[in-house]
C-alpha cells in the first residue's frame, strides 16, 4: 500500500490534488475537507493515501489526516458504500459530526450527504455502530460532546443552507460561552457572518 505521497502541489480543486514527485505527477481524489487544508499551488505537500482498485478503475485517494483516511477505510467496508460515496460523506460531515451521528443514530444528519438515503443511513448506523471507536484516536472527545442540542440544530440548519459541515464545526468550536447561549436564530446569523468573513 502507498502510505503517503510527498512532493510539490501542482494542481488542486475540491475533488483532486496533483502532487509531483521525482518527475511524476500523481492525481489523488480528495474530499473537500482535504482541499481546505491544502497549501498554495507550488508548495510542498504531503497526503496520506488509499489505493482503490475495482474491475474497471484504479484510483489513489488522498487525505490530509490519518483520521480522514481511517473514516474512508471504515466507510468503504460498509455494504453499498463505495469510494465515491465515502468521499461525499467526508466532504459533507466532519469526523466528530459523523461519529456523533452514528453514536446517537441520527439518520437525518446522514441523509444530508448527497447519495445517502434513509436505508443507507440506517445501514451505516448498524454496521459502524461498534466500529466508530477506531476514530476516537483521531478526534478530541470534546469535539463530539461539544455540540449540545441547540448547537446541533444550528449545525443542521446551516448544512441545509449549503454550508460545509467542517467549516460550521470550526466556527461552533470557536464560540465563546455567552455566544453559545444566543437564541438559535441569532446564533445562525452569527455563524453565517463569521463564515462569510473568513471567506473574504
Amino acid at each position: 500500500m502507498i502510505e503517503y505521497i510527498k512532493g510539490i502541489l501542482t494542481q488542486k480543486s475540491p475533488v483532486i490534488a496533483v502532487i509531483e514527485t521525482m518527475g511524476i505527477g500523481w492525481e489523488l481524489k480528495i474530499p473537500v475537507s482535504t482541499y481546505e487544508s491544502l497549501p498554495p499551488v507550488g508548495s510542498e505537500c504531503s497526503l496520506y493515501c488509499f489505493l482503490s482498485i475495482s474491475q474497471d478503475d484504479v484510483r489513489i485517494h488522498g487525505f490530509a489526516t490519518l483520521g480522514e483516511r481511517e473514516l474512508f477505510t471504515q466507510l468503504t467496508k460498509v455494504s453499498g458504500i463505495g469510494p465515491r460515496t465515502a468521499i461525499s460523506i467526508l466532504s459533507t460531515l466532519s469526523i466528530p459530526a459523523f461519529v456523533r451521528s452514528i453514536q446517537s443514530g441520527e439518520e437525518g444528519l446522514l441523509t444530508k450527504v448527497p447519495g445517502i438515503g434513509k436505508k443507507s443511513a440506517q445501514r451505516l448506523i448498524v454496521e459502524l455502530g461498534d466500529k466508530v471507536h477506531k476514530l476516537m484516536d483521531y478526534v478530541d472527545a470534546s469535539q463530539i460532546a461539544m455540540v449540545h442540542a441547540p448547537l446541533q440544530e444550528v449545525e443542521s440548519a446551516l448544512m441545509a443552507l449549503g454550508f460545509n459541515a467542517g467549516l460550521i464545526q470550526r466556527e461552533l468550536k470557536l464560540l465563546g460561552p455567552e455566544e453559545r447561549e444566543f437564541p438559535e436564530e441569532k446564533l445562525i446569523k452569527e455563524v453565517i457572518k463569521r463564515l462569510y468573513q473568513r471567506a473574504k
